[in-house]
């Protein structure tokens, strides 16, 4: 309580000066004129960026046995140290949260497929026209009524062959960008799996940064699928004896009236409604018969809500 009085009072004083208003006037309405945060919930915002940080920690890092005994342990009533406080007040299990490995993908490793990011909406129909593919699959990722679900039909010669639907489930765990890197991953599964399937291939997403993102994983939030889509891409590779340009991985303009694009933002919509709308498990890769760990993007979202309950820590 003490701390969060000085920073208030030390906040004020910058708050007079940067409004130029009477001294007499309200903390509260000078904070929000100055789009700052109270004293008490900068010092939560603090908190909790730094928890949601820690459990991302992958297993080899110093702190992460630490953490993950003291989540399995759950609240202690004496001698608690500052991660017993925040995660009782802040209600963060790291054991829920995805893991950001710091270097996913070696520095000289090489793309597995290639891939093509048109100038203009215009460019990428007319490339799409001229693709000669005969096996074509359509990826999306969609979030409606506060669910998230992902999506791959696979085309060929302009005929839908089949489609594949996930639910990843609310949006306060995951978001669109984690949709459309698990919509690449069942294009891999279909590429694998289905026998009609033909080589020279082309997948096609209208998300420029999963486009760029999966040719360079980085260590940020939901990067961790794009790995998961390269490595069963390699796998494909070597159970086919394919080169890197077997694979291509182009993005397509939305809503631009495309058979496949439109079928498999339908599909995305399906699978985001409802667990039960997504296809079976059998049908799915390995890496997504587990519930997926909740997105760091969509935890941080989760700090508004528990403002209130936390104002009793200080």
């Amino acid at each position: 309580m003490g701390t969060a009085k000085k920073i208030t009072q030390t906040q004020r004083t910058a708050l007079l000066a940067i409004t130029s208003t009477m001294r007499s006037s309200p903390t509260n309405s000078l904070e929000i004129h100055a789009n700052l945060y109270l004293g008490p919930l900068l010092i939560q915002h603090v908190l909790f960026n730094s928890l949601i940080h820690i459990s991302t920690l992958p297993p080899h890092h110093p702190l992460n046995p630490i953490v993950t005994r003291i989540a399995k342990r759950g609240p202690v009533k004496h001698h608690q140290s500052a991660l017993h406080l925040m995660m009782r007040h802040l209600a963060v299990d790291p054991r829920t949260v995805e893991t950001i490995h710091p270097c996913p993908t070696h520095p000289n490793s090489h793309t597995p497929f290639a891939t093509s990011i048109a100038n203009s909406k215009d460019d990428a129909i007319a490339e799409f026209r001229i693709c000669n593919t005969r096996t074509m699959i359509f990826t999306d990722g969609s979030s409606t009524s506060r669910k998230v679900g992902a999506a791959a039909s696979l085309y060929m010669d302009y005929n839908h062959i089949a489609t594949l639907r996930f639910h990843l489930g609310d949006d306060t765990e995951h978001t669109v960008f984690e949709a459309e890197a698990v919509g690449l991953i069942l294009a891999a599964q279909l590429l694998s799996t289905r026998n009609e399937a033909t080589f020279p291939a082309t997948i096609f997403a209208d998300n420029q940064a999963v486009i760029k993102s999966g040719a360079q994983p980085t260590a940020k939030p939901g990067h961790y699928l794009l790995f998961r889509f390269r490595k069963l891409v390699q796998h494909l590779q070597e159970k086919k004896d394919l080169d890197d340009k077997a694979i291509n991985l182009n993005w397509i303009a939305g809503h631009a009236d495309i058979e496949g694009n439109e079928l498999a933002d339908r599909e995305a919509k399906l699978a985001a409604l409802r667990k039960e709308t997504a296809s079976p498990r059998r049908e799915l890769p390995k890496t997504l018969w587990k519930k997926l760990p909740m997105s760091t993007s969509a935890a941080l979202l989760l700090f508004f809500p528990s403002i209130v309950g936390f104002a009793r820590l200080w």
